[in-house]
């Protein structure tokens, strides 16, 4: 299972063509999308990069060398952030013995982006020392950042977020015909992980086809390699699984007609014995879009940084 993506995918602009008649007034240019993620690849990357640098330095906390810490703070946070990092780093900062904490950006895509501010969803490995003994774990963040000058600065940082509502695009040409895909295989995505992560121990085998409807390439062929086995156990194990409405999900990289959807995905579900439990599981998508569709190709549990 793949543990690193490449980064950031440089997306070509569609290019639009419009005629003119000698003495008519020429057309005017379209409008810019809404939302600029993805548009201006440079652009996202910088913001990305930025972000990346930010929650790697506010996020990895010495307690030996705190000046250092505090700066990091004041250069990459607003004052409603260092107060929300504050909180968040309560228990190390107050631990009696030395820790270090080291927080390193796994995956990142921009959930919004205009030339002012961004929305980025981001998964982290974070490594904890602490009296020789060492802890891993991963997190998940939205975090909302604004440019002053020529710095991005973090104002409001958001653990285990949930979808965020944002309008259409409107269609068009070049760019605006960019957003509009980026936005339908984010939807696709959405489709597809809903799909997927929901079990009906009931019906084994509706729950397998309908695996089997969003899937393409060397996904659909594992379904179906694993058919039998897999709709056994389904049918054993008695638990039921479906994916919360609230998950959030970005497109990480736009490639002709493949893209790759990082997805914060919330699952709601109850075991064989009728215990409830929510759990909280960052994907990866890999998509392709079909005649029919977007349909999956491949999907990637994000995993801790070795």
């Amino acid at each position: 299972m793949k543990r690193r993506w490449a980064g950031l995918a440089v997306l070509l602009a569609l290019a639009g063509c419009t005629t003119t008649v000698s003495g008519a007034a020429r057309p005017e240019p379209e409008s810019p999308p809404a939302n600029l993620a993805l548009v201006n690849p440079a652009q996202t990357a910088s913001v990305l990069g930025a972000v990346k640098t930010a929650i790697e330095a506010v996020f990895s906390y010495d307690s030996t060398a705190l000046p250092a810490h505090e700066k990091a703070t004041n250069e990459h946070l607003a004052p409603a952030a260092r107060e929300e990092v504050a909180k968040l780093l309560t228990t190390v900062r107050n631990s009696p013995e030395p820790v270090k904490l080291v927080t390193r950006v796994i995956v990142s895509a921009a959930v919004e982006q205009t030339p002012d501010k961004a929305q980025v969803l981001t998964v982290v490995d974070q490594n904890s020392t602490r009296a020789a003994a060492t802890s891993k774990g991963i997190a998940s963040v939205l975090l909302s950042t604004t440019r002053e000058g020529d710095r991005w600065r973090i104002g409001e940082i958001k653990v285990n977020p949930t979808r965020v509502q944002l309008p259409p695009e409107k269609p068009g040409a070049g760019d605006r015909a960019i957003a509009v895909t980026r936005d339908s295989a984010r939807d696709g995505g959405l489709r597809i992980a809903e799909t997927l992560l929901h079990v009906d121990p009931a019906d084994p085998e509706g729950t397998y086809a309908r695996y089997e409807s969003v899937a393409t390439g060397p996904l659909l062929t594992q379904f179906q390699q694993g058919k039998a086995a897999q709709v056994t156990q389904i049918r054993s194990a008695g638990t039921k699984s479906s994916m919360d409405p609230k998950s959030i999900a970005a497109v990480m990289e736009l490639v002709d007609d493949k893209a790759s959807v990082l997805l914060y995905a919330t699952t709601n579900v109850v075991d064989a014995q009728g215990k409830a439990q929510e759990k909280n599981l960052p994907i990866v998508l890999r998509l392709q879009r079909l005649p029919e569709g977007w349909k999956a190709a491949n999907i990637e549990l994000v995993q801790a940084l070795p």
